[in-house]
């Protein structure tokens, strides 16, 4: 008889973000979470983002726009201030 090794469970969206925990599929930050996460402003990030200095949000519906997370992630990592030497 074979033995199989349990499956993982992958967690829904629904549910990664009732955990609190990233979801494998990554999420989409909206408006609010860019200025919380970015400390600028909307005239500032949309400016930013027209000008090529920022990720493109997605079209989610045609009122709405989100920004993947990994997306932002990786251009906050690039834009982060050197850390002083000790």
């Amino acid at each position: 008889m074979a033995t199989t090794s349990p499956q993982r469970h992958r967690p829904t969206l629904a549910e990664s973000k009732s955990l609190g925990v990233p979801s494998s599929r990554g999420r989409f930050l909206r408006l609010n979470d860019m200025i919380a996460s970015t400390g600028l402003s909307e005239s500032t990030i949309r400016r930013r983002v027209r000008e090529g200095e920022m990720p493109k949000p997605t079209t989610l519906t045609t009122r709405c726009v989100g920004w993947w997370e990994s997306d932002y992630a990786a251009w906050a990592s690039e834009h982060r201030a050197p850390q002083p030497a000790d």
